[in-house]
């Protein structure tokens, strides 16, 4: 019996993202009973997105050019649960940071292969793309909580056993996706890809998303460590957690609507907007009732943009290279954009404190949204000269 594409893919967006309600949350608490530092829990965080930045270009052109969308997805994932069954035997900084770099470049291909064959199914009249990202968000926030709960009663080493456990879960998930369209003659031709990825639209929109993920580098190294440090036991650190990715879940599946109503680039600066507002809160305040209107903001910095941003790169890129645009934006977005707000983070970390790192997130996500208007510009500039 055939299984049905969309539960598929919301199967492996579950398992996946129920790694990451654990790992973005709990895993840099982890590493501080290890005896890391600031500086040296920043470098291992940043390993995850610097591979990002790296490997999922190569997976997206390989599979546009192979047409073997689906077999790099499940020998990624397959060497991803290897790796990291590693980790319970590193303990020093070195040794961290060998295995999480591993984990990290072998993990980097699946994802922007999925979310390029979700785009697929959603346009070919399936269910919208956020409909099925969804259920990664509610893994997320399911994980999140539970995690929470196991380590206030066993301590930060239970995290282990619970990423390893959700990564054979989404080893079985890749089993059951459906197969990609195939090689087709002119997919994956570099000359092509290059100049489109010259074009400033292109350019200004991959930069903003750049900008976006830097700006939540602090919240994703230091965010848990400073909620612990100001007196938040892990229960409410999940509880906050959860609360931005429940907001994030309602705005999936409202997404629809809302970029029939503003599109893909107003949808991306108004998110960058509210970006700016939510990381001001997080520097002049750690108040419960602040901390949870920041985290409610979720909604737009993270689930509005993410979705804008993956529905504007699947018409950007054309048929022919959508693994290929995937792969770049995530590179750009979560692989560039990430590695270096967690490094920026790392080193301000130990000079000034969360406070000041989130005061200047708050000043590079408006900057992002000023590079968004322009490529909104640029689009506008590019449709009329197409139109003459």
């Amino acid at each position: 019996m055939r299984f049905p594409a969309p539960l598929s893919l919301s199967l492996f967006y579950l398992t996946s993202f129920g790694v990451l309600g654990v790992y973005l949350p709990y895993f840099n608490i982890y590493l501080t009973t290890l005896g890391l530092g600031g500086l040296q829990i920043g470098i291992v965080s940043a390993l995850l997105p610097l591979c990002g930045a790296i490997v999922p270009t190569a997976g997206g052109l390989l599979a546009d050019r192979l047409g073997l969308r689906r077999e790099i997805i499940v020998v990624s994932s397959l060497l991803a649960l290897g790796a990291f069954a590693l980790v319970p035997a590193v303990r020093g900084f070195a040794g961290v940071a060998l295995v999480i770099g591993v984990f990290a470049a072998v993990r980097a291909p699946a994802l922007p292969l999925v979310e390029a064959t979700a785009m697929e199914i959603s346009e070919g009249g399936g269910p919208p793309y956020g409909r099925m990202r969804s259920w990664g968000s509610v893994a997320f926030i399911g994980m999140a909580l539970a995690t929470g709960g196991a380590m206030g009663a066993r301590g930060a080493g239970t995290i282990l056993p619970i990423v390893l456990a959700l990564l054979a879960l989404n080893v079985a998930s890749t089993l059951l996706l459906p197969r990609g369209p195939g090689r087709l003659p002119g997919r994956g031709r570099l000359s092509a890809l290059a100049g489109l990825l010259r074009r400033p639209r292109v350019l200004l929109f991959l930069a903003a998303c750049v900008l976006s993920q830097v700006a939540h580098g602090p919240y994703y190294v230091f965010y848990s460590i400073h909620l612990k440090d100001s007196g938040y036991a892990p229960e409410a650190i999940g509880l906050l957690w959860g609360i931005a990715v429940a907001c994030e879940v309602a705005a999936l599946l409202r997404m629809p609507a809302i970029l029939s109503r503003l599109g893909t680039l107003p949808t991306m600066a108004i998110g960058l907007l509210l970006s700016a507002l939510r990381w001001w809160i997080c520097a002049v305040t750690v108040a419960p009732w602040p901390m949870a209107a920041a985290q409610a903001l979720h909604a737009a910095t993270y689930a509005a943009f993410h979705v804008a941003a993956v529905t504007h790169t699947h018409r950007l890129f054309g048929q022919d290279r959508r693994a290929s645009g995937q792969a770049i934006y995530n590179s750009a977005t979560y692989g560039i954009g990430n590695a270096l707000g967690m490094c920026l983070s790392g080193i301000l970390y130990d000079r000034g404190g969360a406070a000041a790192l989130f005061a200047r997130a708050s000043w590079v996500a408006l900057l992002g949204g000023l590079l968004v208007l322009a490529a909104a510009r640029a689009e506008r500039r590019a449709g009329a000269g197409a139109a003459g």
